[in-house]
């Protein structure tokens, strides 16, 4: 039994070991997807030195990963008012839906929120 148990620890400390990195992978990723490290700070031209004011967002949040990065939403929501007020409201609602994963109608009550 003890040979057993020798044999097979190896292999258990490799899988072991390979689950790990597994793990640590997937915590890179979501946390790429949480900032918006996947392409979405880049689209919106988001970067650390915005001159915008610091003004609270209208984008209602009750997660982190918006209070963390308070300067893509307000470059995000420059960008959707000035659709707004060029009269592209749909555009609006769907770059919001792109950008937050939001439904269509939660989009267009923040969107409409802002046209106000």
């Amino acid at each position: 039994m003890l040979v057993v148990l020798l044999l097979i620890t190896p292999l258990l400390w490799s899988k072991l070991g390979s689950l790990q990195r597994q793990v640590d992978e997937l915590k890179t990723e979501v946390e790429g997807l949480r900032y918006g490290s996947s392409g979405d700070t880049h689209r919106f031209g988001v970067n650390s030195t915005s001159s915008a004011p610091d003004a609270v967002s209208f984008f209602p949040s009750s997660d982190s990963s918006t209070m963390s990065h308070p300067t893509m939403d307000r470059e995000l929501e420059q960008e959707l008012l000035t659709m707004v007020r060029s009269g592209n409201k749909i555009k609006a609602i769907k770059t919001l839906r792109e950008a937050r994963g939001l439904s269509l109608k939660e989009a267009k009550d923040q969107v409409d929120a802002l046209d106000k």
